[in-house]
């Protein structure tokens, strides 16, 4: 009699490894997955941009406020803000993604007082203005006005800053008279005199105003060595002597030529 024995099978075993995902027993590369995950994020990304773009104006105007609101990040002197507004007619009123930021920066650019514009959009529906200022120095010819880099002005009402200093010369030498300001004006601030007015002539004399009572002819050579001359002489005067001077000519090798008030000018030897 046969007997029939039943015979153990032995089922295939599945290892688990870190990082490998199994199916019916085979191994998954994880990177193979990860890499189909990125391509599909790329294609939606790829076509969402491209629904975008093909709508971007519908797109806009849906997300879109108009700029109706400034604000302004700091004071101003001569720079009004019925002026400002004026300036920005015709421009607020457009959409936050399609405000021209630049050209509103131009336009506020073109008024005599503005030497920068900063402009900037802030959500949903503001504008950022950041201003600065020229800054007058003095009054240049026919009614003009000098920055401190010796750059033209012409504001309205230029005659409102009469006390400012008068720098004159000829035409396109205003930048070298404003050096010349500059220079000078640090040298005399020690002796407690003010520049209230320099001029260059055709031929190249400098001439100064000081404290609009001491006219000094300097000539056109050695400017701040014969005005340091002077400084020395100045400063060796009582108060009443100094305050007596009306003119000076520094124009000699080893001295100057003092003229006091109601007397006839005085020849001053320095060695």
């Amino acid at each position: 009699m046969a007997i029939a024995r039943r015979t153990k099978t032995t089922e295939p075993s599945i290892r688990m490894e870190p990082g490998r995902v199994h199916r019916g027993g085979q191994p998954l590369n994880r990177g193979a997955v990860v890499a189909r995950r990125l391509i599909l994020l790329a294609l939606l990304v790829l076509t969402t941009g491209v629904l975008l773009q093909q709508n971007r104006d519908i797109v806009a105007e849906i997300f879109s406020r108009p700029v109706t609101k400034v604000r302004m990040d700091n004071q101003w002197q001569h720079v009004s803000e019925q002026e400002i507004g004026n300036l920005l007619t015709g421009l607020l009123g457009a959409g936050f993604f399609n405000f021209d930021v630049e050209g509103t920066k131009l336009r506020l650019e073109q008024h005599p007082w503005i030497r920068h514009a900063a402009v900037k959009k802030i959500w949903p529906d503001t504008l950022a203005l950041s201003i600065q200022e020229e800054v007058a120095i003095a009054r240049w010819s026919d009614g003009q006005l000098l920055n401190q880099y010796g750059e033209v002005l012409r504001p309205p009402g230029a005659d409102q800053f009469a006390s400012l200093p008068m720098l004159s010369g000829p035409a396109q030498e205003q930048i070298k008279v404003m050096e010349q300001y500059r220079a000078l004006s640090q040298q005399l601030f020690s002796a407690g005199l003010r520049v209230t007015a320099l001029s260059l002539s055709q031929r190249g004399n400098w001439t100064l105003e000081l404290n609009r009572e001491i006219t000094v002819t300097a000539g056109r050579e050695q400017v701040s060595e014969r005005l340091g001359r002077f400084i020395d002489f100045y400063r060796s005067q009582q108060d009443m002597e100094a305050r007596a001077i009306v003119s000076v000519d520094l124009r000699y090798d080893n001295g100057l030529a003092i003229k006091r008030a109601e007397e006839e000018l005085a020849g001053v030897a320095v060695r």
